[in-house]
């Protein structure tokens, strides 16, 4: 779970999605979706499971949900 605030900013960046839009799309507030990218917060499994299909990851790498 460390690596997910380098991977969503490298793919927001990679995809070329603004942060207004990358929030919209995963259903979070901006603020939420900066702390998310800075490690300051924890996503939901909603969020995880959202951000992983906005991306392309696979979800099989976070062994629990908080």
């Amino acid at each position: 779970m460390a690596a997910f605030p380098a991977m969503m900013e490298r793919n927001t960046r990679r995809e070329g999605l603004r942060i207004r839009r990358a929030a919209w799309v995963i259903g979070v507030s901006r603020r939420e979706y900066r702390g998310l990218e800075a490690g300051t917060r924890s996503p939901t499994f909603e969020t995880y499971d959202r951000t992983c299909n906005l991306y392309g990851w696979p979800q099989t790498f976070v062994g629990s949900s908080s």
